[in-house]
């Protein structure tokens, strides 16, 4: 395998900056990997193991080796009565795995439904909407540890999941390469609706007893309804984590905001809309030059054409060190800042 040289990345991050891989290759197989991996060895290179590029802010270009993760293909790895277990490639599309699934009649993911990206970042950033982690319908990921070559399986407890995290995002697991992910889903049409957007655009059709396809069409629905399509909008969805906060840091906010919408967790703490605090901030709708915070939602940063990385790192910047004078409360990225 012969990687490109001098490779423009603009259609392969969400936000479209236009930066160059010094070398890049798509990989389609766990060999292709291993060759290529070792290729950079011999040639003293850095790598950047890129998905979709949805949770990727490019602010140069890239003086490495870009792996584009392009292994797909899905098999049935258990099934019986009630569950179907399936293993898809790393390289598989989201969104487009969601629909597959529900037209299989394999229940599970419809919350997750409009998620930007590949399967194999999914677990990475343990994403979630509308109710649903992915953590709760995942049963394992094969990994390629980068250093030692070795294949393994981790199982879901391995993978130590948490919100918008997992070990994947640590120093101890940034040498694991996704390749696959396994999936156990329902075979049972059950439905989890407990969202209150999801509640509202359900009511409004006039369904009480959603099935798994009406919780997709919501959730599609919603989403478009607030989030903007990448590739009509440079963007890489929520920019900012909801906070989880202690009793007393929420008697504190309260103090100052006494209508912000609260979420009890289980563990005690108390989960805040980070949307709110942005837009109360006056930040909705903001733009410096080429970016800004989408009209619609608070939470999305955007690439109006012609912008950068740094340009959006500094935004993100700024909004970060607002709240933080304005509530006392750190607000922590999700895209990763290249």
């Amino acid at each position: 395998m012969q990687p490109e040289s001098n490779k423009s990345l603009r259609h392969y991050n969400s936000f479209g900056f236009d930066v160059r891989a010094k070398y890049f290759i798509s990989v389609k197989s766990v060999d292709d990997l291993a060759e290529v991996l070792e290729w950079s060895k011999l040639n003293s290179l850095s790598v950047y193991i890129l998905g979709g590029g949805s949770n990727t802010v490019f602010t140069g270009d890239i003086d490495g080796l870009v792996i584009h993760m392009g292994i797909t293909g899905s098999r049935i790895y258990s099934s019986d009565d009630s569950k179907i277990t399936i293993e898809v490639g790393a390289g598989c599309d989201w969104h487009q795995l969601v629909i597959d699934t529900l037209k299989q009649k394999h229940y599970g993911l419809e919350n997750l439904a409009m998620i930007p990206g590949l399967a194999g970042a999914a677990p990475i950033q343990n994403i979630g909407a509308y109710g649903v982690e992915v953590c709760e319908r995942l049963h394992s990921v094969t990994t390629f540890n980068r250093h030692s070559g070795e294949q393994q399986t981790l199982t879901n407890p391995d993978c130590e999941f948490g919100y918008r995290h997992s070990l994947f995002k640590t120093a101890r697991g940034r040498d694991f390469i996704i390749t696959s992910i396994t999936l156990e889903l329902s075979r049972q049409d059950s439905t989890r609706v407990g969202y209150k957007a999801l509640l509202d655009e359900l009511e409004q059709n006039g369904i009480t007893n959603p099935t798994a396809n009406d919780v997709f069409n919501s959730v599609c629905a919603v989403r478009a309804s607030k989030l903007p399509d990448p590739k009509v909008l440079g963007n890489a969805g929520s920019f900012f984590k909801n906070p989880t906060l202690e009793s007393q840091q929420l008697d504190d906010l309260q103090a100052l905001c006494s209508d912000i919408p609260v979420y009890p967790q289980q563990d005690g703490r108390f989960k805040v809309p980070a949307a709110w605090l942005i837009e109360n901030a006056g930040w909705k709708g903001h733009r410096s030059g080429p970016v800004g915070v989408h009209t619609k939602q608070a939470l999305v940063l955007v690439n109006h054409g012609g912008g950068n990385g740094q340009q959006i790192a500094i935004l993100a910047d700024d909004i970060q060190h607002d709240i933080k004078s304005r509530y006392n409360i750190e607000l922590e990225r999700e895209p990763q800042i290249i």
